[in-house]
């Protein structure tokens, strides 16, 4: 394994940081609500609102390593992460390493393991190899050359297996791109929304409490966010949906509904 903390130490960091937000989030908005009259409790509520803002200082750094160290894992050839980017495009052209031993506890096409099966490899792992050998640079260098070698057909597989792949396959490549292209909106849209209830809940509250309107411009321009993901959604749904039926050539009414087949299937 490469040198220094992994990409699931700093992913559960990240995890353990976004809790710590929401909690002292909800813990502010209440001491603010219970003392609004009483200059020591106000003072405390300042308190929780410094611990929002380390905490999503924290969230925020951490998941951004977790980035940058499951992007140097992949170009060595290895994982720890449970799941990985791209849509888990590449994640199963990966062996996947315990980080805390180092030793594979999934191999690389080896379908996701469900979480009492990764625990129990976990444990297995731990037995003899309590710390994983590390790369030194060189090792580094020549695990980067041989990753990039083995991976070009491992992706061309996984490239065949995705959803994309299977849309562009049956309804046409202009159609199943731009129907992957509105499914990733509307799914942008999703998370979007998720940060966005306790944004306006904490609006809501701060500006019954302090009775200032900017409390509200978060969960305001979060709105107009996932509103503007949503419409971009929609069009290209509508669009992907006329190129379709002339692919296929049938009608609106009669176009296949949007679901995931295999790649063979299409073909035939």
């Amino acid at each position: 394994m490469l040198r220094g903390f992994s990409a699931a130490a700093w992913q559960r960091f990240s995890y353990l940081s976004l809790l710590v937000l929401f909690l002292a989030m909800f813990l502010m908005v209440g001491v603010a609500i219970a003392g609004s009259n009483d200059a020591g409790a106000s003072n405390f509520a300042i308190m929780f609102f410094g611990l929002v803002v380390l905490a999503g200082l924290a969230t925020g750094f951490s998941g951004a390593l977790s980035r940058y160290k499951a992007r140097r894992e992949y170009r060595h050839g290895y994982t720890t992460l449970q799941d990985f980017s791209k849509l888990r495009l590449y994640y199963r052209t990966l062996p996947q390493l315990d980080p805390r031993s180092g030793v594979e506890v999934r191999a690389a096409g080896e379908p996701k393991l469900a979480l009492p099966e990764l625990t129990k490899r976990w444990a297995a792992s731990r037995v003899y190899h309590t710390s994983p050998d590390r790369m030194s640079r060189r090792d580094a260098a020549e695990a980067a050359v041989t990753a990039r070698e083995i991976n070009e057909a491992n992706l061309e597989l996984a490239r065949a297996k995705s959803n994309r792949a299977q849309l562009v396959n049956r309804f046409g490549a202009a159609a199943g791109n731009m129907r992957a292209d509105a499914r990733d909106y509307t799914l942008a849209a999703a998370l979007t929304a998720g940060g966005g209830l306790p944004a306006l809940v904490v609006g809501i509250e701060g500006t019954s409490i302090n009775r200032n309107t900017p409390w509200l411009l978060p969960a305001i321009v979060l709105t107009v966010i996932i509103t503007g993901l949503s419409l971009i959604g929609i069009r290209r749904t509508a669009h992907a949906t006329r190129l379709a039926a002339d692919f296929l050539g049938v009608t609106i009414k009669d176009l296949p509904p949007w679901t995931a087949v295999s790649a063979s299937e299409s073909r035939r």
